[in-house]
């Protein structure tokens, strides 16, 4: 009876080689027995590294439903809070796999097509921002310089997890800090 293989597993596997070794340090062998398949059963599949890569993150926004999650609703402070739930959900859980693959992207052609879902995923984010400035709601800025405010410390915070600085580090309460950031950015 052959043996089943799990996309879930292969993609757990993939994300945590390249965690341990990075894209360019990450082979598909080590992928291959990190996910206890044989690496003829990787390329059969998935073909290449790249493409290997690319469906784990589909996989990673899959899991976390960012299109639902980008829906305007008329309601500026839930529509942000869903917002922020689910990015820091996808910082907690797979933070240190994009921090260490982002880099890379301008080093490796081939991951530039990987990119294409969660770039589109920031553009739905930064339509739904300008959408509620367009509505006065919002004070009037760049929609990806609002984008950043928003996300960036979800995004500052992980990347310090297991630093020197991690002690100093206290968690983000995503209620207050949608609150707060309405602060200096609501109009209305």
């Amino acid at each position: 009876m052959p043996k089943i293989v799990r996309d879930e597993d292969i993609f757990s596997a993939v994300i945590k080689v390249i965690v341990l070794r990075g894209y360019a340090g990450a082979t598909t062998k080590e992928m291959a027995e990190a996910a206890n398949v044989s690496e003829m059963t990787l390329f059969r599949k998935y073909e290449t590294k790249a493409q290997l890569v690319k469906l784990a993150i589909s996989s990673i926004a899959d899991q976390m439903d960012f299109e639902s999650a980008t829906q305007y609703s008329g309601n500026l402070y839930a529509d942000l809070l869903t917002v922020v739930e689910r990015y820091q959900e996808l910082a907690t859980g797979y933070g240190n796999f994009l921090s260490v693959l982002l880099p890379d992207l301008g080093r490796y052609p081939e991951l530039a097509e990987i990119m294409e879902r969660p770039m589109g995923i920031m553009r739905s984010v930064r339509k739904l921002i300008a959408r509620y400035q367009t509505e006065g709601k919002l004070k009037t800025e760049n929609p990806f310089h609002t984008l950043a405010a928003l996300l960036g410390p979800l995004v500052y915070i992980p990347m310090l997890r297991g630093s020197v600085l991690e002690s100093n580090l206290a968690s983000i309460d995503p209620a207050e800090h949608v609150k707060g950031f309405l602060e200096g950015r609501q109009t209305t």
